[in-house]
């Protein structure tokens, strides 16, 4: 599973990282990597100025496709529009869509109310809120808050003990977003799984060890912020709690889930 792809890519590797391309040993042998890494520098607007020639060209990126193969798709494309429509063949399909639909709604309200679901939602909510009210205090501070940004913060204040407190509140709300992302994926897998599913292999026991790796670190960010702010120190609990609880309910729900092995990341585990 370590092994790269003829064209160089670690296959699936980037479901089970943090995203955080632009610091991954990984970014060259990603195919999401390789495309976030070559846009880094952009222009703000050129998403905007796209034409849809250079979103074919960044789809043909991504999923390592040829010109060929993409003539290959047009045409099975084409042929499938033109192809006579079966008026009982399509009354089946809709009804199996609107079965399959319900039971996804049916599936996502059962994730949203799990413990861990409104523990996840709710620590997003939290850390939110507390940057917000200390965006500008921090900035004043000399605090960057993400990595790209920053040129306006005065020379004079990017002290070491800023260039730390810097990164402990950058790891803080990188993984804010991605906590409860990645409980709500792995609660889907195991929730809905296909019974030929590999118990350790799944994909929701690799979300998991992500989440699990996300949450250390971000216990690991509120200690060094703490340490560096200690007034913080009692606005914090609440978050810091519940990062300790969403642990011990992802250890729980996934008690396999750092046995699994992820792609590149884990070689040295074997697999």
């Amino acid at each position: 599973m370590h092994t790269p792809d003829a064209q160089g890519y670690i296959p699936f590797i980037h479901n089970y990282c943090d995203r955080r391309c632009e610091r991954c040993r990984f970014v060259r042998q990603c195919r999401v990597g390789a495309v976030d890494v070559d846009d880094v520098g952009e222009a703000e607007d050129a998403a905007a100025d796209e034409t849809p020639e250079d979103l074919r060209k960044r789809l043909m990126k991504l999923m390592g496709l040829s010109e060929e193969d993409m003539a290959a798709l047009d045409a099975a494309k084409e042929e499938r529009a033109n192809e006579p429509v079966d008026p009982v063949e399509q009354a089946r399909e809709e009804a199996e869509m609107a079965e399959w639909k319900r039971e996804q709604e049916a599936l996502d309200r059962k994730v949203d109310a799990h413990p861990l679901s409104v523990m996840g939602s709710t620590y997003l909510d939290l850390v939110r809120a507390w940057i917000e009210a200390r965006e500008a205090s921090l900035k004043a501070r000399g605090v960057q808050l993400h990595h790209r940004m920053g040129v306006d913060i005065p020379a004079e204040l990017h002290t070491p003990e800023m260039l730390v407190l810097s990164e402990a509140v950058q790891e803080l709300l990188w993984f804010h977003t991605i906590i409860p992302a990645k409980v709500g994926r792995a609660l889907h897998g195991r929730m809905g799984r296909a019974f030929d599913d590999d118990p350790l292999q799944s994909d929701w026991n690799g979300s998991a060890k992500v989440c699990l790796d996300a949450v250390d670190r971000s216990v690991a960010a509120w200690d060094t912020i703490v340490e560096l702010l200690p007034e913080e120190a009692d606005d914090a609990l609440p978050m810091q709690e519940l990062l300790h609880r969403i642990r011990k309910g992802l250890e729980n729900e996934f008690p396999d889930a750092q046995r699994f092995i992820r792609p590149g990341f884990d070689a040295h585990l074997g697999g």
